[in-house]
């Protein structure tokens, strides 16, 4: 009994089988991970795919109060206060005209950071963190239209849906924070229109 173990390496190694050695354990196995991998967080709006580089996000909280703001568009709530910030809260169903289906208990904020100011963006519901890699991302088709075409920055599969990843540019442009009746500098300045825009 005591040849066995012997015997047993001896028939494998004679038969070309590879056998891990205490070596291979004591080095691990190397294995190469990507370094460009656009980690996003996806998120739903009107019951489609929605994402954003987790770069944008600097943290999500439950819907909060919001104190109405005369003369703002349609798609703005108001605005809130995070911790002593007061910070334009966007409705982002709205915004993208479509019809919110979040219930009051799976509604979050996205509360995003945007050319150095922070805005809140209500969506029905928050799924995860994704790593995607670069060559999945595409352009929208040229021929997409409507309401929503210049708000996607990209498109991109996941999970056997398409992602719509957004332009937080266009999204959070100020000059369509307040209606277009309204000139008024006042209104402009409290949702950021005049940080640089034409």
């Amino acid at each position: 009994m005591a040849r066995e173990p012997d015997d047993l390496w001896q028939s494998l190694s004679r038969a070309g089988e590879t056998i891990a050695t205490e070596e291979d354990y004591e080095h691990g196995y190397s294995r190469e991970v990507r370094q460009d991998l656009r980690r996003c967080l996806t998120f739903r709006v009107g019951g489609e795919l929605y994402g954003l580089s987790i770069q944008d996000l600097a943290e999500i909280t439950k819907p909060m109060t919001t104190t109405p703001v005369p003369r703002a568009a349609d798609f703005v709530l108001g605005i809130g206060n995070v911790r002593g910030t007061v910070i334009p809260m966007v409705d982002l169903a709205r915004r993208l005209r479509l019809v919110a289906q979040g219930t009051a208990s799976s509604m979050r904020v996205l509360i995003v950071n945007h050319g150095s100011e922070l805005y809140g963006l209500v969506v029905d519901s928050v799924h995860d963190v994704v790593p995607i890699p670069p060559e999945a991302f595409e352009p929208p088709p040229g021929a997409l239209a409507g309401a929503r075409a210049g708000f996607i920055a990209a498109l991109a599969r996941h999970a056997g849906e398409i992602l719509i990843i957004l332009d937080l540019a266009i999204v959070l442009d100020g000059r369509d924070f307040v209606r277009p009746r309204s000139s008024g500098a006042a209104e402009a300045r409290v949702f950021g229109a005049e940080r640089g825009r034409t």
